[in-house]
């Protein structure tokens, strides 16, 4: 403590509520196992906010290579703007491409359709699809990873929800087990998302290349798995 410019000190002993029922193993358990949880959870919203970056990019890309609408005549009046379709074959007076040119567009907006459909389905074990821009009242779908921590978290923890918790005791073994699986599950979905970065962005890199186009800027995840991987 500080006062007047003076500096104060006195030692404090810490100990536990004496109404609490656990002992301090069981609490260092639970406090070793909330730490391994917070990790986990870090390390799964790292893993989404690549994956989302990437798919930024990617759905830029797809803005620029959807081909434009057509241009009706004026004199159709409603009926044209009722008719109106992307042209699957861009016309050169708009487009300034001829067809050999549109088709290669077309053929790469395939591929990054493809990948961004396979980020997508990575990111989808991470986070349930319908509860990405909700919240969980109605439980539409079954939890992914990142909910399941969570909840898990408030389990193990000072509760959260309709969570009791159990911060003063050692976590219990179906609780660990649980652990153990969502670690294991996201393990699996990073070495989907590695594979990825190795394989498919280089793929379409090279096509975007060749099309003098930007590529797209990815990075692999920060963990390579060991950390979620527990014996």
């Amino acid at each position: 403590m500080k006062v007047d410019g003076q500096t104060y000190t006195q030692p404090l002993t810490i100990v536990a509520d004496p109404h609490s029922p656990g002992s301090e193993s069981d609490i260092q358990q639970s406090v070793e196992t909330l730490l391994r949880i917070s990790n986990d959870i870090t390390q799964v919203s790292e893993l989404v906010n690549r994956i989302e970056w990437l798919r930024k990019q990617l759905e830029v890309l797809q803005t620029m290579l959807k081909p434009e609408k057509k241009k009706e005549p004026a004199a159709q009046g409603a009926a044209a703007e009722e008719d109106d379709e992307y042209d699957q074959e861009p016309a050169t007076r708009s487009a300034g491409l001829d067809k050999a040119e549109a088709k290669q567009k077309a053929e790469l907006l395939k591929q990054v359709d493809a990948m961004n459909q396979k980020l997508k389905t990575i990111e989808n074990q991470l986070a349930s699809q319908a509860l990405q821009n909700s919240d969980d009242k109605y439980f539409v779908e079954p939890y992914q990873i990142y909910l399941n921590l969570m909840w898990l978290n408030a389990d193990v923890g000072t509760g959260g929800g309709d969570v009791l918790g159990g911060a003063d005791y050692a976590p219990t073994d179906n609780q660990l087990a649980l652990l153990k699986q969502y670690e294991s599950q996201f393990a699996g979905v990073q070495q989907q998302y590695q594979q990825f970065v190795k394989d498919d962005l280089p793929t379409l890199n090279r096509a975007l290349e060749s099309s003098n186009m930007a590529t797209v800027a990815g990075r692999g995840s920060r963990a390579n798995g060991e950390d979620m991987c527990r014996p």
